[in-house]
């Protein structure tokens, strides 16, 4: 026996080595680390900073060098020889020119405030997005632990069953009891196979969604370690909902996000606006050549003779292009005017969010102190019934209405534990705390 004890010893703890048990905060720090969509997210903002740096060339003049070479070949008659004489001539022209934007309504300027509204919309969306994988990796956790915790209970379910069944078998064996009570015990057996079956199934699919958040092969053994269900202060009940909510709000990057979009598209209105203003522009030009012939002058001297400088204006005034200038600009002013009603309708929508949170947690409480009254009683009223049972003086019809209360009242509880976790860390996220559990 000691040798049997120390050999399952042995295989347990190499089962659970293989295991790798993790809390919620590891596994939160392996999502923000691993999530394919926060990583395309950093990528957006990454891309979106780099153009709001490359919009500030648009202040400055565009410089270009160019070097044109040019060869010659000729043919001169020689009197003196009576011949043709073949001439090679090669000519170097360099020319270096600078473009400047004096002024095209204000279109450049904008367009720096633009990409810069860009660059914050891709980091408040950085921020949307860790906020989402952190949520629904929440709700995973929380929802593998609830169903092992009812799979648990289910197979104590169908071990009562199945002494039931043993009992009501042998009853029937003496007679004492008609083949129908038998066969409504097996039902009652084959339904909770079926709850627990169907409980697996919801618990392998979270599973395999946990994993897929924090990029992890899906073959990894993980085990889930419980958080404490006891919580030390409730926040709905803290404060006042609707102040909670305007600040949870105010700190959300979903409406962050909103904002930042109107000033984008005001910035957007001001370069459609541009197009309706003269444009002036500056050219200056540095320009000579040089020949490669020994028989003139040297190199240096014919650039200082062929060199030209010249300083061009350009003013270009828009008179009329077929309404495509008017059209551009009704249509940049009506997204302006619908970005501000998005940004209304983020804050309604989020307003609504945080207010079911806080009112979703406050009925957790109250579910939980219930869900607790009716588990006791209901554990306490199927013992005494089972009791009765085996004793004869109840049938199985009267044991299975007990049971389903007393599974029922045990599931609720279970729920209602761990539902009111999940809202009350819910709303210290709002309000910008890191997601415990």
């Amino acid at each position: 026996m000691k040798k049997i004890f120390l050999a399952s010893l042995f295989l347990l703890t190499q089962m659970i080595s293989a295991q790798e048990a993790m809390t919620f905060q590891d596994c939160l720090a392996l999502a923000l680390k691993n999530n394919l969509d926060l990583q395309s997210a950093y990528n957006q903002s990454d891309a979106a900073r780099y153009q709001y740096k490359t919009s500030y060339g648009k202040l400055l003049p565009a410089v270009v060098g160019e070097i044109d070479n040019r060869n010659y070949w000729e043919k001169d008659f020689n009197s003196s020889t009576n011949r043709f004489d073949k001439t090679e001539l090669k000519n170097y022209r360099t020319t270096l020119e600078a473009d400047f934007n004096l002024f095209s309504g204000f279109e450049a300027v904008n367009t720096v405030r633009l990409r810069k509204q860009d660059k914050l919309i891709s980091e408040a969306n950085v921020q949307r997005v860790r906020n989402a994988v952190t949520i629904d990796l929440a709700q995973r956790f929380i929802t593998i632990l609830y169903l092992q915790e009812i799979i648990a209970a289910d197979e104590q379910q169908i071990q009562s069953s199945q002494k039931q069944l043993e009992l009501a078998e042998l009853k029937f064996n003496s007679g004492v009891i008609s083949e129908s009570e038998v066969f409504k015990v097996r039902s009652q057996k084959a339904t909770e196979e079926m709850n627990l079956l169907t409980n697996q199934n919801h618990l392998a699919d979270n599973l395999i969604s946990l994993k897929q958040l924090m990029n992890v092969p899906l073959e990894k053994e993980i085990v889930l370690l419980k958080p404490n269900l006891d919580l030390a202060e409730n926040v709905a009940l803290a404060e006042n909902q609707y102040e909670l909510a305007s600040r949870a709000v105010n700190i959300n990057p979903s409406y962050t996000i909103s904002l930042l979009k109107e000033k984008r598209e005001r910035a957007a209105l001001a370069i459609a606006r541009a197009s309706r203003y003269p444009v002036l522009s500056m050219r200056m030009m540095l320009r000579s050549d040089f020949n490669d012939d020994p028989l003139l002058k040297p190199y240096d001297i014919q650039l200082d003779d062929n060199l030209s400088k010249q300083i061009r204006l350009n003013l270009t005034i828009p008179i009329f292009n077929q309404f495509e200038d008017f059209a551009k600009i009704k249509e940049s002013k009506m997204k302006w005017k619908q970005s501000k009603l998005d940004s209304q309708v983020s804050r309604n929508q989020l307003s609504k969010e945080v207010l079911k949170a806080v009112t979703d947690t406050k009925t957790s409480i109250k579910k939980k102190e219930a869900s607790s009254i009716a588990y006791e009683f209901s554990k306490k009223s199927y013992e005494a019934d089972a009791l009765k049972f085996e004793l004869g003086k109840i049938d199985i019809n009267a044991l299975n209405n007990t049971k389903m209360m007393y599974n029922n009242s045990q599931a609720e509880l279970i729920q209602a534990r761990y539902e009111l976790l999940f809202n009350n860390a819910l709303i210290r996220f709002y309000l910008g705390e890191e997601f415990s559990l």
